[in-house]
């Protein structure tokens, strides 16, 4: 049993950094596979981490969380925490080229940044006991992570307020989270000013094919990893690798999650079903068009969504 860090109240700054799509894209890897690239994914944040003088907290599941002013406390631990999550987007992207240049599947993170008062200190029983912490900041990251797109970084209104002229932010959004009777605004991390300049890489900046296509799909919701009963059934009218836009008869909440079952209007013999998160959507002929973005990437719907438009621009 360890007896030190009593717990305490402090500052400090929560960074959660979550794969997107994992756990679909683990029903389409041997089990070894997807050891090493968890692996590799918590060696190098926890890397990441350390080098900025945070401490990661745990690992979880999929996600790795990080905490910066507690036990050690620094005057730039806020700074510290930003320049850390945009260091590991950028991680992500080494980790990717050396994914590919082995012919396996590519990862891709979001990650949310809460500040405020937590309680610190070893928790648990004289069995076992760990050092973590606790607080509203937890409780908010971890909602806030659910809402990052791939290679997206987000920060809570705290965080942002505390960090000032220090940064620079892109989209601000309010969503509706759980356990919040109130809106909760999320701003877009762009770049953070000090020590130096560093910017948050955009991800897939290139251009890719886009098709024209009119077809249903069935949309349903998820929340907290769990797929809702209800199905909505929507028409597709345009397609891309990594995205696609919906005519839906409901407004879906920006950056709320669905999951879309795709008939085989794809020439195919079978359904695809890929998971996506809701950019925007806008009224359109009593209608809602909504623009999705694939959070699920180089599993077998998405690669099979490749192939149709494949075929369709060069009959490939």
């Amino acid at each position: 049993m360890r007896k030190s860090h009593p717990i305490i109240g402090a500052q400090a700054t929560v960074l959660i950094v979550d794969l997107r799509g994992f756990s679909a894209l683990m029903d389409s890897v041997a089990p070894t596979l997807m050891v090493e690239l968890l692996n590799r994914f918590f060696a190098l944040m926890a890397k990441i981490v350390d080098r900025h003088g945070g401490l990661v907290d745990k690992f979880m599941g999929d996600s790795v969380m990080a905490v910066f002013g507690v036990p050690t406390r620094h005057s730039d631990d806020l700074i510290r925490a930003l320049n850390c999550a945009i260091e590991m987007q950028l991680g992500m992207i080494d980790l990717n080229r050396q994914s590919e240049a082995r012919g396996e599947p590519r990862l891709y993170a979001g990650i949310a940044v809460s500040t405020g008062d937590v309680m610190a200190g070893c928790f648990g029983s004289e069995v076992y006991n760990e050092y973590t912490v606790i607080g509203n900041p937890v409780n908010l990251a971890s909602r806030i992570e659910g809402y990052a797109l791939r290679g997206q970084i987000l920060l809570s209104e705290a965080s942002f307020q505390a960090a000032g002229n220090r940064i620079q932010i892109g989209s601000v959004n309010e969503v509706q989270v759980k356990g919040r009777s109130q809106p909760v605004r999320l701003y877009e991390l762009k770049a953070v000013n000090e020590p130096r300049l560093l910017r948050v890489p955009t991800i897939e900046i290139r251009k890719t094919p886009r098709i024209l296509v009119d077809f249903p799909a069935v949309f349903q919701r998820v929340e907290d990893k769990r797929i809702l009963p209800t199905r909505l059934v929507g028409q597709v009218n345009d397609l891309g690798y990594f995205g696609l836009c919906a005519d839906l008869s409901v407004m879906l909440p920006p950056y709320s999650e669905v999951l879309m079952s795709l008939a085989p209007e794809f020439g195919l013999d079978s359904q695809v079903e890929v998971y996506a998160r809701v950019l925007r959507t806008q009224p359109h002929n009593a209608q809602f068009r909504t623009n999705l973005q694939f959070t699920t990437i180089d599993t077998p719907g998405h690669r099979k969504i490749k192939q149709y438009i494949d075929h369709i621009l060069w009959g490939s």
